[in-house]
């Protein structure tokens, strides 16, 4: 193949790759990669447009310079397309998606998605979660009172309640209740608070973590459902309902409705991301207020209430009883991630 040519070939591939590295650098000056990757997976994105510099740089020099075809065993994988119309199917492959990244608006993901894929009140995750959490409380309660009937000593009269105490124990006992009040007095009101507050939620067997995170919530006087522990925070509410039951909170994302909803009914939603919008799942919570239908369907909004107990299919769910509808702007980031630090973020 003559140098012109070729060096026409690597001039329209030169164009290609430019084009995907002002994409990718737009997407990251702009903020807007959040809406296509999970933050975690940014760093990728930052490689990748080094890979595509690099790669761009090189094909710019054989569009000038011109190079020699490869020569090796591999017959015709690394030579360039000899007739038009395959050189028109293999570029307009890489062009269209090219094409579509700078005419197609930056949308996030709204209602029309949250339909096709449902929308998660009451995951099933935290179903399971509760039935197990409800097995093992009663399995503990009938270990403790087979312990209660093994424990009694038929060696005892029908008269005696205990047995005698043992040399010494009354000194210890009285050495016990001397040091208890002086160990009271050290702890600070805010550490007596905290375990006053996590005795509510430390018998259901959930783990530290949603124990942590319910002290860390309910502590607040309006609980605040931001983005750093929407996932977590809901979860969380949702395995201890009755515990957070008329309590305030405050919380931002999209407006949602179903079909089968009342005129005053609507639902707060945000999408989790995992990896990228393909893996998108929707989560919110239900509101009611006597002129929700005024809000449109897919405008932001901060919906300020009191939780309230529903039962559902057997289960109890949280719903939020609006007394605060105030319209807002979509953040940069509409998304919401799981975080393994939520208790602290709260």
């Amino acid at each position: 193949m003559d140098q012109t040519r070729l060096k026409r070939h690597y001039l329209i591939r030169s164009v290609i790759l430019t084009g995907f590295t002002l994409l990718l650098t737009y997407l990251i000056v702009s903020e807007k990669l959040s809406h296509y990757l999970a933050p975690r997976l940014h760093m990728f994105s930052y490689v990748t447009l080094g890979i595509l510099v690099i790669l761009t740089v090189v094909s710019i020099r054989q569009a000038i310079v011109g190079a020699n075809e490869y020569d090796c065993d591999c017959e015709d994988v690394h030579k360039v397309p000899r007739s038009p119309w395959i050189s028109l199917i293999v570029y307009g492959l890489f062009l269209l998606p090219l094409a579509m990244g700078f005419l197609m608006p930056d949308k996030i993901l709204g209602s029309d998605v949250a339909e096709k894929r449902g929308i998660t009140l009451l995951s099933n995750d935290v179903r399971k979660l509760a039935e197990v959490a409800a097995a093992t409380e009663s399995a503990k309660s009938n270990t403790d009172i087979a312990d209660n009937r093994n424990s009694t000593d038929p060696s005892l009269s029908a008269g005696d309640t205990k047995p005698a105490p043992e040399a010494g124990s009354e000194q210890v006992e009285e050495s016990n209740q001397e040091q208890g009040p002086s160990d009271a007095t050290q702890q600070e009101p805010a550490d007596i608070e905290d375990e006053q507050i996590r005795k509510r939620f430390d018998t259901n067997g959930f783990g530290d973590f949603y124990t942590d995170l319910a002290v860390s919530l309910y502590k607040q006087p309006v609980i605040d459902l931001h983005e750093k522990v929407f996932l977590d925070g809901l979860t969380t509410m949702e395995l201890y309902a009755k515990e957070f039951a008329g309590k305030e909170m405050e919380i931002l994302g999209f407006v949602y409705r179903q079909t089968d909803f009342s005129a005053e009914q609507f639902v707060v939603a945000r999408f989790s991301v995992s990896c990228c919008t393909a893996d998108a799942s929707v989560f919110g919570i239900l509101v009611e207020k006597p002129d929700g239908s005024k809000w449109a369907k897919d405008s932001w909004v901060k919906v300020r209430g009191k939780l309230e107990l529903r039962k559902v299919d057997g289960f109890d769910m949280l719903m939020l009883k609006a007394n605060q509808v105030e319209p807002v702007k979509a953040p940069k980031d509409p998304y919401v991630y799981y975080s393994y630090d939520a208790a602290s973020n709260s």
